[in-house]
């Protein structure tokens, strides 16, 4: 339980800096629900893209024995950021799980959290580490462009 307090202060910290550099309205449920069923059902059934919709990969994270690939689901018609799509890999125990983490909605967020509780200490230190080094890099592009260095 230690090591899951600082994982959410994470999460925390990562949704707000997505959510101020966005512009977005928050995420829907409709959007919320697609992230973590629907986009499964899309790649499993080769069908296409939710309409309205796209999938850009930000980055791909992998500690230990588990991947994490986070991806921005952007409404293509206003270009702005409705959530990240995580998509975590457990070579462990060879599942993948489809998260989906929300923005400016407190009540999806807690859905989300209480998702990523029900993985092991072991996941959850590893899906910690990642969202740290996403942070780290984020953090580190905004401050380049915002200073105009290399």
């Amino acid at each position: 339980m230690k090591r899951i307090l600082p994982l959410f202060a994470i999460i925390l910290t990562l949704n707000l800096t997505f959510s101020q550099t966005s512009e977005t309205n928050g995420t829907t449920s409709e959007e919320y629900n697609y992230m973590i069923r629907g986009y499964e059902m899309q790649l499993s059934s080769g069908l296409d893209m939710k309409s309205g919709y796209k999938v850009d990969l930000i980055n791909t994270v992998t500690r230990s024995d588990y991947s994490f690939s986070f991806n921005a689901l952007v409404r293509t018609e206003e270009d702005k950021l409705a959530g990240i799509l995580i998509i975590a890999t457990s070579e462990v125990s060879g599942r993948t799980y489809y998260l989906g983490m929300p923005i400016n909605n407190a009540q999806l967020q807690q859905s989300f959290e209480n998702d990523v509780k029900n993985w092991d200490e072991r996941m959850t230190t590893a899906f910690a580490q990642a969202l740290g080094e996403l942070y780290a890099t984020q953090a580190i592009l905004e401050y380049k462009e915002t200073n105009k260095t290399e």
